[in-house]
């Protein structure tokens, strides 16, 4: 071997065993998330299901992972503020999102948001899935569903529907109602859920899908009646509710709000991977299930793969239905 061979493979047996005194270190990086707090941001302002919800996961995510969770809302343009926000973040594993159904609806109904549902975040786990109660005022003339569509269908556009707002999902699961029943009836926004249900309850609304846990205190008044449920099967905590799937047969019927843990698209596979058993973890506990099973919430987690894929099912059939009803902001 002469001397320039010699000093080659020096220099190739050197930069050898100077990767490979690297990779434990690269390998302890990854290991050792977290290292400071993390950030979970909520797209809705505090007080309502979906941020009590979160806010049940971040304590208990503090717990699994060592680090402090501290929740942060940044409510404001039907979530797409907090979408853009984490969308832009960097993927270090301080930045989770508790996004929800808006997530894949705004950029068909708004088209003014900047992410992509699909390659701007990485999903790791469903979180929770809300069903909705229709509830009428008490004096409308209609004890049940059958009822209900026959006074719709008889007098068009003479009786409205409230929600929370152009686009929010109980407008949504509106328009899908009146699709599947062949019904009008006028739709009333409002700039959030509390004071269209208070509306409902006073007559100056006649009828509304409210998350279950928002219809509970008004159901509980008397001054509105629920008529069923969008949920697939019976609510635990509204036995005696019957769903619109059993009364009409209708799989379009069964509609849900779901919430699920999504983190920017730069963050690695590694930290994926721990959160989502973190949260698979969480979800199992007993303790939060009936919190929230009597608030008519179901605690759900999913692999990424699976939250994915229910992603998608969500948007295709929302946008679906926005182009069809022309629905606009």
């Amino acid at each position: 071997m002469n001397a320039s061979s010699n000093t080659m493979h020096k220099l190739i047996q050197y930069f050898t065993l100077l990767v490979l005194a690297l990779l434990p270190l690269t390998g302890i990086g990854q290991t050792e998330w977290p290292t400071k707090p993390i950030t979970l941001v909520v797209p809705y302002p505090p007080g309502g299901v979906n941020d009590a919800v979160a806010r049940a996961y971040a304590s208990r995510l503090s717990t699994a992972v060592g680090k402090p969770v501290l929740v942060d809302n940044r409510a404001g343009a039907a979530t797409t503020v907090a979408s853009n926000y984490v969308a832009r973040s960097p993927g270090d594993g301080t930045i989770i999102y508790a996004g929800g159904t808006s997530l894949v609806i705004n950029p068909t109904l708004t088209g003014q948001v900047q992410y992509d549902p699909h390659k701007s975040f990485k999903p790791v786990s469903l979180m929770s899935i809300t069903p909705f109660i229709l509830h009428i005022h008490a004096a409308f003339p209609a004890t049940n569903l059958s009822e209900l569509i026959a006074q719709l269908k008889a007098n068009p556009n003479k009786f409205n529907v409230a929600s929370s707002g152009i686009g929010a999902t109980n407008h949504l699961i509106a328009e899908m109602f009146k699709q599947e029943t062949m019904t009008e009836a006028i739709h009333v926004p409002y700039k959030g859920g509390a004071q269209a249900g208070q509306d409902v309850a006073s007559g100056q609304a006649h009828m509304m899908f409210s998350a279950a846990l928002e219809a509970k205190p008004i159901l509980a008044t008397g001054k509105t009646r629920a008529i069923a449920t969008t949920s697939g099967s019976r609510i635990p905590a509204f036995p005696e509710i019957p769903t619109l799937f059993e009364l009409t047969g209708k799989q379009e019927l069964i509609i849900s709000f779901w919430q699920g843990m999504l983190v920017p698209a730069s963050t690695p596979d590694v930290i994926v991977e721990k959160l989502q058993r973190a949260i698979s973890k969480i979800a199992t506990d007993p303790e939060l299930i009936e919190q929230f099973k009597m608030q008519g919430v179901e605690i759900r987690a999913s692999t990424p793969s699976e939250f994915r894929a229910f992603m998608n099912q969500e948007e295709k059939r929302w946008v679906k239905l926005i182009q069809e009803r022309g629905i606009k902001p």
